[in-house]
């Protein structure tokens, strides 16, 4: 994902406070922050919705917009023409959303690594690593990720399996795209997004 970042100023405008109100809490450790080369304070967007949430303050709507605008998608999925149609209706759906993609577990396990997702649309039944195990090493990585599984094999074993794997969602092929658009924008609303 790419980090949104402010800097004390611009966090202490969306929240009318003195910036050295903001800078303080980044030198008594409270608000997670990094020091620019220069030795500027900077602030991720995350940890400040982190933080914000820790202390019950309401996020400003230019923070939850912020967070809104961009997610990286990535969909494992080895059947090639379920996978483009759902890049393609994704990708016109929302204009805003980065779209990755995998056919198999190991490539899935190595963008989870690289890319960071917010999300994974997962197919259970991969050719070589399952979905449950791929699953399993998505919510190791980050906790936060939203991980939608999607099956044509349904069953209640199936079912259990895959949510015991640490599964948000859980959809029977065929499915409605519309349906997992929403899932994405329940959970990005619900302050399920986040980084670290």
């Amino acid at each position: 994902m790419r980090h949104k970042i402010f800097s004390t100023f611009e966090v202490a405008k969306m929240l009318e406070l003195s910036a050295g109100t903001v800078a303080n809490w980044v030198d008594a450790g409270r608000l997670k922050a990094f020091n620019t080369l220069g030795g500027h304070r900077r602030i991720k967007a995350a940890d400040l919705q982190t933080f914000l949430e820790e202390n019950k303050i309401p996020a400003p709507k230019e923070l939850t917009d912020r967070m809104q605008t961009e997610k990286k998608v990535l969909i494992v999925e080895d059947d090639e023409k379920v996978l483009k149609l759902m890049e393609r209706f994704l990708k016109s759906y929302r204009k805003n959303w980065v779209i990755l993609s995998a056919t198999d577990g190991f490539k899935a396990g190595a963008l989870v690594g690289s890319e960071n997702p917010d999300v994974v649309i997962l197919d259970i039944m991969l050719p070589d690593i399952n979905g449950f195990k791929v699953c399993e090493i998505i919510k190791a990585s980050n906790k936060r990720t939203l991980v939608i599984a999607v099956t044509g094999y349904d069953s209640e074993d199936i079912k259990n399996k895959i949510l015991a794997a640490g599964a948000d969602a859980y959809y029977v092929k065929p499915l409605k795209y519309t349906d997992l658009v929403e899932k994405i924008e329940t959970w990005s609303g619900q302050g399920g997004f986040g980084v670290e």
